[in-house]
């Protein structure tokens, strides 16, 4: 693979990893928005019905983004290891380097950001949902006495 081909295809994969992730974190805000909004409306079997249907959206898109960001990991690993001969023309590109731009981490790095976004907006969905559901029933109290 030429060097022209390599810093194409790296920024080939950095462009579709980070279309993944935008897809990803529109489904995050998507919930922490019908979480801010709608969490305290649900019954518990439409609440229910909403995180599996969530769960099941978020797990597809985070897959996407880990195997998007896990090739790309594999694609700067590759050309770290290739180029640590002959860097020839692409010395200015990060995985060339000494360090190989933590390239090796990536995954690792990727995976704890996209379970703890998914845990965090569950959590969110529940603190929400109980803090309103209180506050109604204390509204209602204290207007009907």
């Amino acid at each position: 693979m030429t060097d022209y081909e390599a810093a194409s295809l790296f920024a080939d994969y950095l462009n579709t990893a980070n279309m993944v992730f935008s897809n990803y974190m529109a489904v995050l805000v998507a919930m922490i928005s019908a979480s801010y909004f709608l969490a305290h409306r649900m019954g518990r079997w439409v609440a229910a019905l909403f995180l599996v249907i969530y769960t099941i959206v978020a797990l597809q898109a985070g897959m996407g983004v880990f195997f998007a960001f896990t090739d790309f990991s594999s694609l700067g690993y590759w050309i770290h290891q290739t180029r640590q001969v002959d860097p020839g023309d692409l010395v200015w590109l990060g995985p060339v380097g000494e360090s190989g731009a933590g390239m090796r981490n990536m995954p690792l790095m990727v995976a704890f950001m996209v379970v703890g976004s998914y845990l965090g907006s569950i959590a969110f969905f529940f603190v929400v949902r109980a803090n309103r559901i209180h506050a109604d029933d204390a509204n209602d109290k204290g207007g009907s006495g």
